[in-house]
C-alpha cells in the first residue's frame, strides 16, 4: 500500500493540485497506459495492455473456440523515468500574505511537472518509432479542415482502428483550425461557446482533438500527430521514499490512476518548509501503425 498523507493542510494543498496536473497530462490519453498509485521501485516493471485492430470474425463450424484469438498485447514498460520538481516557502512568507502561498507555489510545481512528463513522453515520436509522416509537410497557416481529412485518409490507410483516434497538434496549427471556415461555422447556438469563446475543438473528422504548446520537433519538425491508444505505452507508479519526512503520500485521481508523490520537510536552520512533488513512470512504442506524424516543411533556401 502506498504512504497516505495525514495532515489536514498538506491534503488540502495535494488535492488542489490534482486538477492542474490532470489538466497538463489531458493528451495522454491519446495512448495506452496503467497508472496506479501501487509502490514500485525505479527500473521495476509494469505490463499496459495495448488493443489493436480485431482480427475478421468466423463462420460457426462446430466450436466457438475455432480460430480464437486475443486483439490484447502486453507490453513491458520499465519505470526508467523519474521527475521531480521541489519548492520551499519561509514562515515569514506565509505569515505576510492572506493568499495560501504553498497551495499555489505546489499547484504551479505539479503542472510544471506534468508538463516535462508529456514533453518527456513525446520525445518518443520520431521517424525511426512511426515511419513517415502520413500526409506532406504542411506550414500552420495551411493547416485546416482539408488537411484533418486528408490526415484521417492517411489513418485508414494504415489500417488505424477508427474508434479512440486523437488528434494531438502544435498550438500554432490548432489555433489555424479554429480560424478554418468549415470549422467555425459548424458551431451552432447554443455550442458555439467551446470553439468562439473558449478556444476549444472538443471532437473533428472523428478524433479528439488536443492543443499543445510543448511539442519537441524532436529533430524532425514534428507540428503534432494523430494517433490510436495502440501507438504507445505509458506507465505510471508511486515511488515511496526510504527517508523519513513530516509527510509523504501519493496524491492520485481514483479514475484514471494518473499519481504524483508529495514530500514536505522543514530545514530548521534557515526555517524552510520544503515541498517536493515527484512521479515515476515509463513509456514504450507498441504497434507503430497506431500514429501517424505530421511535419512541418523545411524552411525555404
Amino acid at each position: 500500500m502506498p504512504n497516505i498523507l495525514t495532515n489536514v493542510n498538506d491534503i488540502k494543498v495535494a488535492q488542489n493540485a490534482l486538477q492542474p496536473f490532470m489538466a497538463s497530462l489531458m493528451p495522454m490519453r491519446a495512448f495506452s497506459t496503467n497508472f496506479s498509485p501501487e509502490p514500485a521501485d525505479k527500473l521495476d516493471t509494469v505490463r499496459v495492455p495495448v488493443v489493436g485492430a480485431p482480427s475478421p470474425s468466423s463462420d460457426f463450424a462446430g466450436s466457438y473456440t475455432q480460430n480464437a484469438d486475443s486483439t490484447i498485447d502486453v507490453v513491458p514498460v520499465q519505470l526508467n523515468r523519474h521527475k521531480f520538481k521541489t519548492i520551499h516557502i519561509t514562515a515569514r512568507e506565509a505569515a505576510e500574505t492572506a493568499l495560501n502561498v504553498l497551495d499555489t507555489l505546489v499547484s504551479s510545481a505539479v503542472k510544471q511537472l506534468a508538463q516535462d512528463i508529456l514533453q518527456d513522453i513525446f520525445s518518443e515520436i520520431t521517424q525511426a518509432n512511426y515511419g513517415d509522416p502520413g500526409i506532406d509537410p504542411v506550414a500552420p497557416a495551411n493547416f485546416d479542415y482539408k488537411r484533418v481529412l486528408a490526415v484521417r485518409e492517411a489513418c485508414a490507410a494504415a489500417k488505424m482502428p477508427v474508434s479512440d483516434r486523437a488528434l494531438v497538434l502544435d498550438s500554432a496549427y490548432f489555433t489555424n483550425l479554429l480560424g478554418d471556415d468549415i470549422v467555425a461555422k459548424s458551431y451552432m447556438p447554443p455550442i458555439a461557446q467551446p470553439g468562439v469563446v473558449e478556444g476549444v475543438i472538443r471532437r473533428l473528422a472523428g478524433f479528439d482533438i488536443y492543443e499543445t504548446v510543448i511539442l519537441p520537433e524532436n529533430g524532425e519538425k514534428l507540428a503534432g500527430f494523430a494517433a490510436h491508444p495502440s501507438c504507445l505505452a505509458v506507465a505510471m507508479r508511486y515511488l515511496e521514499p526510504v527517508a523519513n519526512y513530516d509527510e509523504a503520500g501519493a496524491v492520485t485521481d481514483p479514475d484514471t490512476g494518473l499519481t504524483f508523490g508529495y514530500l514536505r520537510y522543514t530545514e530548521i536552520q534557515s526555517n524552510r518548509i520544503f515541498v517536493t512533488v515527484e512521479c515515476l513512470y515509463g513509456f514504450k512504442t507498441a504497434i507503430t501503425a497506431g500514429l501517424s506524424r505530421i511535419v512541418k516543411p523545411a524552411p525555404a533556401p
